[in-house]
């Protein structure tokens, strides 16, 4: 086993930096590669590209599904794990029976946000001229009521033009979104992270085992993150825009309407989807954004509070996490664990079994706390079918 692992990291690593520097070197010529160009008297809907990505993603995930079940059937030990694996759920995790809860509030708050970020002008009836806009749709639609952060720090080089109030502003907005939110918009308002949820919840429905990752996976992924993040604040001094290979420019100015032309971000979105299917929150794992509004998690008001007497150590959260971090369980001493990746998305307080061990708190005041009576009211159905299961084991192996 060791020397399997170490083969496995002698080429895992190489990849990794190979995959970072490609993305270095495709984020500069990224205007050349288009995925689906708009032309100036091109009649099309906005829509089209949105359409063929959610196609070519279909056609991925079935030829990702193809290859899997190709390999399980062509290794007998594999395909023996896979046909003996008792699982509470499709994925290896979960699903409650519970009735409306945070987690409910969760995902009401997320199609909120997704509407009203996308078409909130348009709910409100404000028009101006001809065109209606919506509040916080990509800005790289340049045209938008309210400023983003996002678009000025993806070109750090405009603020040589801008005035010491318009910096003054921008600064203070983005600290405030910091302070106050944190990496709560990841966990709660984030377009992408409801269709990444969209796209688990879909892979769960079908009953299609998803992808575990460890550890030392988890930190693989650091070297792309990073470069990511380095691209997104630095690649518009060197005459390049972290736009072209943005996934999120895919959404929301097509939902919108606007007819957006896209370049290398068209693939990443395929990726992403793909990704995300088999891998829920795959892309928060490397966003560069979601990753800088986490670096300042020791001010912001969303904090994870953990109760270290109360925890067991049974790795439930961990497992229940998206983001892989692990700290939370293994934490013994500190009651904030609160970490840069904690996307504020409240897996692992759902699926903590102790009371009030874990818990997210605001300015101070715990409003979610873990409940040995919410977990065990979603283990009835799940009960029954693990019991199935193994007397059907037991029948199967006495044969």
């Amino acid at each position: 086993m060791k020397k399997i692992y170490l083969k496995l990291r002698k080429i895992f690593t190489p990849t990794v930096l190979a995959i970072c520097g490609l993305l270095m070197l495709l984020s500069l010529f990224a205007g050349n590669l288009v995925f689906y160009a708009f032309g100036s008297d091109d009649s099309g809907y906005a829509i089209t590209p949105v359409l063929i990505i959610l196609l070519l993603a279909i056609i991925g995930i079935v030829l990702c599904l193809w290859l899997r079940r190709r390999i399980v059937r062509n290794d007998p030990v594999m395909g023996r794990f896979a046909a003996e694996r008792i699982s509470l759920k499709p994925g290896g995790t979960v699903k409650g029976q519970r009735k409306f809860g945070f987690m409910t509030m969760r995902w009401l708050i997320m199609l909120i946000s997704f509407f009203a970020l996308i078409y909130g002008v348009k709910w409100l009836g404000q028009g101006f001229g001809n065109i209606e806009l919506p509040i916080f749709a990509c800005p790289i639609n340049q045209d938008q009521l309210i400023d983003s952060s996002c678009y000025t720090l993806a070109h750090l080089n405009s603020l040589v033009g801008m005035s010491w109030s318009e910096i003054g502003i921008f600064l203070g907005s983005l600290l405030l979104s910091i302070v106050v939110l944190g990496r709560f918009i990841c966990g709660f308002l984030c377009p992408m992270g409801l269709i990444q949820d969209l796209t688990h919840e879909t892979r769960q429905g079908l009953k299609i085992e998803g992808l575990s990752f460890n550890e030392k996976l988890y930190s693989r992924l650091k070297p792309i993150k990073w470069t990511l993040l380095l691209l997104f604040l630095g690649l518009s001094f060197v005459g390049g825009n972290f736009c072209n290979i943005c996934p999120a420019i895919t959404v929301s100015p097509a939902l919108a309407g606007f007819k957006v032309s896209l370049f290398l971000s068209g693939f990443f979105m395929i990726v992403v989807i793909i990704g995300s299917f088999f891998k829920r929150r795959f892309f928060c794992n490397i966003c560069p954004l979601g990753y800088l509004i986490g670096l300042g998690h020791r001010i912001s008001l969303f904090r994870i509070k953990k109760d270290c007497q109360a925890c067991t150590e049974c790795g439930a959260c961990y497992e229940a996490c998206p983001m892989g971090i692990k700290t939370i369980y293994t934490e013994r001493e500190k009651r904030d664990v609160t970490t840069a990746d904690c996307i504020m998305c409240g897996e692992c307080i759902d699926k903590c079994p102790e009371n009030k061990a874990l818990a997210m708190s605001f300015g101070g005041l715990r409003f979610y706390k873990a409940s040995r009576k919410t977990f065990m009211s979603g283990h009835k159905k799940n009960e029954k079918r693990l019991k199935r299961l193994i007397r059907k084991r037991e029948k199967n192996e006495s044969n």
